[in-house]
């Protein structure tokens, strides 16, 4: 029974990460957005900001699917 509630714990841990990583890379799309032409510099620090956001998220994504496949297995 320990390890359903601790799949459930990193579940819910995992789901506030992937709002936390949502939150930023929208917040970084809009300043991106309204970043002015000549500032190449802040615009590449920021789109690099950007892709690193988007590889995290898809790590989240990976271990969330893990835990609650795991999640599945100890169910049945």
């Amino acid at each position: 029974m320990a390890i359903s509630h601790e799949l459930r714990r990193q579940q819910r841990e995992l789901l506030d990460q992937l709002d936390e990583l949502e939150e930023a890379a929208a917040e970084l799309t809009a300043l991106l957005e309204n970043t002015v032409e000549g500032d190449d510099e802040e615009f590449d620090d920021r789109h690099e900001r950007l892709a690193w956001l988007h590889r995290q998220h898809a790590g989240v994504l990976v271990v969330l699917g893990e835990t609650e496949r795991a999640l599945l297995a100890f169910d049945e």
